[in-house]
């Protein structure tokens, strides 16, 4: 299969470490809306059912104050306190829902479908758009190069120090790992490093951690080229080059299966479909990196959506997607 710069592509599921949700310290308070019932069926990923514990992928330093809006937003409407908790790598966050330590969250598409196979019990809501120019949810996985580097092309890449951003990552690794392939590049790993990350004898592979971490690599040597999302390899005095881009679809907004039906129904409700002028209205201030990170969303049929990155869990050993159920 061919990853094109213009059509949608991407996604997986797999395998993950048990690892511990850290908490912050900041919370949303609510303001209105319903409360459950307390004989109503179902579980708090807190214990408390006047809180909602909310998660999402570590992209960057302040992740926290990036989704406050949508955690305010949440709190006004459902009248339920949200609660952060920032999880300190992908695979933390695929075995935080896996614990049932996330009552809602934004995933990205592989963290999402890694959680299912490795048996988290999740909801799919909407897909989350970064832009509304896009005609669909999503986002553009891209390849850098140190400013006024000489590579041009990805094939280059070939034999060159390559930094990804998480071997979960959507964006940041199974989206490349198909580019460098249809480059011509032999992504067959031959093995991993100490942390577990896949390694490769056409590149060295250097992981991370989150997509600015990555361009910063890039643009100070560290690495020689690599690969991050589109907010991040473009942000003003990155540092980099984009000399390649293929739209990945957006992350997925979800909920635990375990809340109880109300709760679940009505964050069904107030996320399908939502767009940041829905959150203004609401008096709640949007930040610049809540809108880099959240343009508007759309309810997909998730199958369908991210059939393109379940191709790289079925053809790229080096995902590690796993097997259903595992």
């Amino acid at each position: 299969m061919r990853f094109s710069t213009k059509a949608m592509t991407g996604l997986a599921v797999g395998v993950a470490v048990l690892a511990s949700l850290t908490a912050c310290s900041t919370s949303s308070t609510p303001s209105g809306g319903s409360t459950t019932p307390a004989a109503e069926e179902g579980t708090f990923a807190s214990g408390d059912p006047g809180t909602l514990v909310f998660a999402t992928v570590p992209d960057k330093a302040g992740t926290d104050a990036a989704w406050k809006p949508l955690e305010d937003y949440i709190a006004k409407k459902t009248g339920l306190e949200v609660e952060f908790h920032a999880t300190t790598d992908y695979d933390a966050l695929i075995a935080a829902a896996v614990a049932g330590q996330v009552d809602v969250g934004a995933f990205s598409g592989a963290t999402y479908l890694k959680s299912l196979y490795k048996g988290a019990d999740l909801d799919f809501v909407t897909a989350v758009s970064t832009s509304a120019d896009y005609d669909t949810p999503g986002y553009y996985s891209e390849a850098i190069v140190p400013a006024g580097s000489s590579i041009k092309d990805v094939k280059d890449f070939a034999g060159k120090k390559v930094c990804f951003v998480s071997n979960s990552s959507t964006s940041g690794f199974f989206i490349p790992m198909a580019t460098l392939q249809n480059a011509g590049i032999d992504v067959t790993s031959t093995g991993t490093d100490a942390s577990g990350n896949p390694q490769f004898s056409a590149f060295t592979a250097v992981f991370a951690g989150a997509h600015d971490k990555s361009v910063q690599a890039v643009a100070s040597g560290q690495c020689d080229v690599g690969f991050a999302e589109d907010a991040a390899a473009e942000a003003s005095g990155s540092g980099v080059d984009v000399i390649s881009k293929t739209l990945v679809p957006g992350g997925p907004i979800v909920v635990s299966a375990a809340l109880p039906q109300s709760i679940k129904d009505e964050l069904t409700d107030i996320l399908g479909n939502i767009t940041i002028d829905d959150i203004t209205a609401e008096g709640i201030p949007v930040t610049d990196d809540f809108k880099s990170a959240f343009a508007y969303t759309e309810v997909v049929d998730p199958k369908e959506f991210y059939a393109d990155v379940q191709w790289v869990c079925d053809n790229i050993a080096a995902a590690k997607c796993g097997k259903a159920g595992a």
